[in-house]
């Protein structure tokens, strides 16, 4: 068993546990398979990659509000936060740039010469912390520590990034769907699909609307931002809609809140039919080799369906609120979060079924039915909950430049010159 702890340097300058233990076996599994994870924590307020370099584990933290649904192409990352999706495009020309000190916008011939009368030339970013001459010493010193923590995280930003990075997923682009409660997300024949809970339907995007509705359950009878039944996972087959999952069939504003028993659903999206109900929570169907494999989460289990013959089996029991799940061949990567006291009127089974829950991703083999885990990350600061899960191919050891990093300023990619016709 290895542990260290992951410090937040990279996105925000204040002070968090992001500690973590993790099997021996992760780094080698990971960096032999060249691939990447990463997840979302709307609790943590952070998407998180896990990187390797085949010897260690490195967790890399950026801040996002609310951060959701998740999924990766060989192109790039889409990310749905609280009011917006957006997404990172690879573009691994730029390593080569990320590995070197970012100038100072002074310096930089792109940024623009003319600036407010008075104001600092040199500040790219929201100022740092006032100092207030009223405040007493042991306040003063307090603030004092404050304005060094946020300084050091200023200068972090024009710092190299790791020179292990061996991929770049950059900003790309944005839509601003006002807070419809994204949850899972994935691109299809017609672009990107969304689970818009807040509506309780599926949508798809435009630039002109916050939203495109285009799927309800049969029992849902209005389009109205009530998360009436929670809708919450998706997965596609053959680039569209497949199977959702809700946490009940109730057709009233947050009823699923207030139920007297779980009843949750897997529907069948074409049919528009429930084909197994009765779940505990359940999220994350995700289809995969002719099977749809869904969290049971508040059983923490990992559950699959059979389409043709109707059977479900239970795949993995796991200790902790099973949500958000991808998959590299015969692995499956599964996201646990801690049992949480929300408003929810019954607690998840799982409460009674286990001691300790625990937070972190476990990584399972489908081709074992018996001792089939492999591995985890487990966290024990302040990461108590996932929610997405998705790997990233072909990289180890990847970066991802945020919205608001100085280094979007003047890390440029474009095609060749297209003369007019």
């Amino acid at each position: 068993m290895a542990t260290k702890e992951q410090e937040n340097n990279e996105n925000d300058y204040s002070t968090m546990d992001f500690q973590c233990d993790y099997t021996d076996n992760l780094p080698a599994i990971l960096h032999e398979l060249n691939i990447s994870l990463a997840f979302t924590s709307y609790q943590a307020g952070r998407l998180m990659i896990v990187r390797s370099d085949g010897k260690t584990l490195d967790v890399n933290y950026k801040s996002f509000p609310r951060p959701m649904g998740l999924t990766a192409t060989e192109d790039g990352l889409t990310l749905g936060t609280f009011t917006e999706i957006i997404n990172f495009h690879r573009e691994d020309g730029l390593l080569e740039k990320i590995k070197q000190p970012l100038q100072k916008i002074e310096q930089d011939i792109t940024a623009p010469r003319i600036k407010a009368k008075g104001a600092d030339e040199s500040d790219e970013t929201n100022s740092e912390p006032e100092v207030i001459s009223e405040l007493s010493e042991s306040q003063r010193a307090e603030q004092e520590a404050e304005k060094k923590e946020f300084n050091d995280y200023q200068e972090s930003l024009f710092a190299p990034v790791d020179q292990r990075a061996d991929a770049c997923f950059i900003t790309r682009s944005s839509h601003y769907s006002g807070m419809i409660n994204v949850h899972d997300i994935d691109w299809g024949d017609e672009g990107l699909w969304v689970v818009n809970s807040s509506f309780s339907c599926l949508c798809t995007l435009d630039p002109d609307f916050s939203f495109v509705p285009r799927w309800k359950p049969h029992f849902i009878s209005e389009l109205v931002p009530e998360d009436r039944c929670h809708l919450n996972g998706m997965t596609l087959k053959d680039g569209k809609p497949a199977y959702v999952t809700t946490f009940s069939k109730y057709d009233e504003v947050g009823m699923w809140r207030k139920g007297d028993k779980f009843d949750g659903t897997l529907m069948d999206v074409h049919a528009n039919k429930v084909v197994v109900d009765g779940l505990s929570m359940p999220h994350s169907p995700r289809w995969y080799q002719d099977r749809v494999y869904f969290c049971n989460s508040g059983h923490g289990e990992v559950c699959s369906y059979e389409p043709n013959s109707g059977d479900k089996e239970i795949i993995a029991q796991l200790p902790g609120f099973t949500r958000g799940m991808d998959f590299y061949g015969p692995l499956m990567f599964v996201g646990l979060s801690k049992v949480r006291q929300g408003d929810v009127k019954n607690p998840a089974p799982l409460e009674q079924k286990y001691p300790q829950t625990f937070s972190g991703i476990w990584l399972i083999n489908r081709a074992q039915k018996t001792d089939n885990e492999v591995g985890y990350i487990k966290f024990s600061g302040n990461v108590d909950q996932i929610y997405d899960v998705a790997v990233l191919p072909n990289c180890s050891f990847p970066e991802l430049i945020e919205p608001n990093h100085p280094r979007m300023r003047n890390h440029f990619s474009h095609p060749q010159l297209e003369p007019i016709a």
